[in-house]
């Protein structure tokens, strides 16, 4: 997560003072409590100022609350300790409303010498998965435990997608160990699959992202996972790590910025990203084989190999998947921490990949032309020309990416790199930040975008100079609608909802109460999470529609169509829009696609790219509310 300076062997980092770490009650967004009981959501708020809505935290009125650990609440003597976790939005029982599945981490055992791996709390005593029913937009219930995913290893990421084409929607969940994948029962239960359907992964694996993509186009949802380091490797290092007569581990430090930090991630052994082919369609049963090798992605170590300059294998954070560059095979692109991002182009399906960030513009920051601490990706629309681009989440005392797509006169796509031509770059430099998602906050029709944010050294607190505090507000940023692009932090404005300092991980967009707009729900490290309802002001009517799609296996199109792009004209504006599952840091959010249509009152047109190549056109559509597409569409 940035460069550091190994310096000597050294006891557990610096504690920063109590006041700078305590205090929770004045910072909290969830309860304290995982059994709080839910009191109902409150009272819209009023929008203040020039703004047409207000933002507020309702995670502890519904219910959400479900507290995070990893490693222990303020000392991080290892780099696994400060990143989790992720955040998956489905609906998992099909009554229309969305629920929340939240993976939780874990602590540091003992080391074993003979397995040569590391223990985790005991089982009786570990951080558990949960997932959170929504009772009508009234309230989440918890009830990962009826359900069979309650969890209780150390888990990353997790993604909300139907696997098996049966029309509920399954989980896939990364961990540091083996991964699970949970098929829905379809009554409110799941079970667990991974071992024997392949897709567990090794149980020294560190997975922290994941995507589903049908790369293939065979008609099933394929699963790209992107892998950060062995830590197992590090833990038998006797060099790297102390290990006391107990069984207990004591990491080195390093220097950033003058303080003394935990390691990373530079040094660590890193692990290939996988590409894991859903054999579905062709076998009739749902079964999962590697293909990272067969299909290019695999990257065999070398003498630069965790390094700043590497050539691979990479720190993978969060993988993004669609038609990248249009020729109608989807793309993978990989954030990655301290070294290189890569864009893995699609050459056919079975033809395999080939990496292409660097002529795209992705590998690396075209402002100082180095490699960035990589952590979330948002993708979408944001100057309204039709084609999608990225906004990328870094390290402290470094821009945000803005990544503005442009088709060249020979067909290339590139991105041109924009964060000081929008205002980012200042607006960002000093915060770290981890999900990032590109929506509309004001259905205004433009894209707007929120930013997790939070640093992952406490001791940071303790060095007021640096301006960048451990516990740090989220960012929302607006767009002002013109082509130049220019973005505007209204963060300090939009309500009690922006103002709270945590560490911050995770966001996704959700609309837990189904009003339309879209809401963000974060997950905190080593805290209770937040819900951040977005009330726009009824004065301001701005129109609205969202669109779930569902498309059709025997035309080579999953039940769940990622990678789908809509294209929804009302008002004389197009907007253009993505069917992602997997995205922002370490999630997956809403599955239906919103569109703000400010003050239209008719949609004019609707076009569906599917991913099988065929389209779909639609002639109108009633806005306001949630509509289903099924492939082919209406005869």
């Amino acid at each position: 997560m940035t460069r550091s300076t190994k310096i000597r062997w050294a006891l557990p980092a610096l504690l920063v003072p109590a006041l700078a770490l305590g205090l929770f009650s004045l910072f909290g967004c969830g309860g304290d409590d995982q059994n709080d009981t839910p009191s109902g959501p409150p009272p819209r708020a009023a929008p203040t100022g020039a703004l047409s809505f207000a933002v507020i935290d309702v995670a502890g009125s519904m219910g959400y609350t479900m507290r995070n650990r990893s490693g222990t609440s303020r000392a991080k003597n290892f780099i696994v300790e400060a990143m989790p976790p992720g955040i998956a939005v489905g609906d998992f029982n099909g009554d229309g409303w969305m629920d929340l599945y939240c993976p939780n981490g874990n602590q540091l055992g003992k080391w074993d010498p003979r397995a040569r791996l590391i223990g985790f709390a005991r089982p009786e005593e570990a951080p558990r998965n949960e997932l959170y029913w929504n009772r009508g937009g009234k309230r989440f219930e918890p009830g990962g435990k009826a359900a069979g995913v309650d969890g209780s290893g150390w888990s990353f990421g997790a993604v909300a997608g139907d696997l098996d084409n049966d029309g509920d929607t399954d989980l896939f969940v990364c961990n540091w160990g083996l991964n699970r994948l949970y098929l829905n029962n379809g009554d409110g239960t799941f079970k667990e699959v991974a071992v024997q359907l392949g897709a567990a992964g090794d149980a020294r694996g560190w997975s922290t992202g994941a995507c589903l993509v049908d790369y293939d186009r065979d008609g099933d949802l394929d699963i790209f996972i992107a892998q950060y380091s062995d830590m197992h490797a590090l833990f038998s290092d006797k060099s790297s790590v102390r290990q006391n007569a107990d069984g207990t581990l004591d990491g080195r430090t390093c220097v950033w910025r003058g303080i003394k930090t935990y390691c990373g991630p530079l040094g660590l052994r890193p692990q290939n990203d996988v590409l894991l082919e859903n054999r579905l369609q062709e076998e009739g049963g749902l079964r999962f084989k590697d293909v990272t090798r067969a299909r290019g992605l695999y990257i065999p170590h070398n003498d630069r190999s965790g390094k700043e300059n590497s050539t691979g294998p990479f720190y993978g954070f969060q993988p993004v998947a669609w038609d990248i560059d249009g020729d109608g095979w989807q793309d993978v692109f990989v954030a990655n921490d301290s070294v290189l991002n890569q864009c893995w182009i699609n050459r056919g399906g079975k033809q395999g990949f080939v990496d292409d960030a660097a002529r795209m513009g992705l590998a690396m920051s075209s402002t100082d032309h180095t490699a960035q601490a990589s952590m979330g990706v948002g993708v979408g629309d944001l100057n309204g020309d039709g084609l999608l681009d990225l906004v990328v989440t870094e390290f402290s005392h470094d821009q945000f990416n803005v990544l503005l797509a442009e088709r060249l006169e020979n067909g290339i796509v590139i991105f041109n790199e924009k964060a000081a031509h929008t205002g980012m770059r200042d607006v960002t430099f000093m915060k770290l930040g981890w999900g990032a998602n590109v929506f509309d906050a004001d259905l205004d029709g433009d894209n707007d975008i929120f930013f997790a944010c939070g640093h992952v050294y406490p001791e940071v607190d303790d060095f007021p100079s640096l301006q960048t505090p451990y516990r740090q507000t989220n960012l929302l940023i607006l767009n002002d609608g013109s082509r130049r692009l220019r973005l505007r932090d209204v963060s300090r404005d939009a309500g009690p909802g922006l103002a709270v300092r945590k560490p911050s991980r995770a966001s996704a967009t959700i609309d837990f109460d189904n009003d339309g707009d879209l809401d963000i729900a974060t997950t905190e490290l080593n805290e209770s999470p937040c819900l951040l309802r977005f009330d726009l002001d009824p004065k301001h009517k701005h129109h609205w529609v969202a669109i779930r799609l569902k498309g059709d296996p025997k035309a080579q199109i999953p039940l769940d169509p990622a990678g789908a792009i809509v294209r929804v004209t009302a008002g004389g504006k197009t907007l253009t829009r993505v069917r992602l599952i997997g995205s922002t840091f370490q999630s997956s959010e809403d599955p239906r696609l919103h569109f703000g249509l400010g003050t239209a009152t008719k949609v004019e047109k609707v076009e569906i790219q599917w991913p099988n190549g065929k389209t779909t056109f639609l002639s109108e559509l009633p806005i306001d509310k949630v509509s289903v597409i099924v492939f082919p569409g209406p005869s």
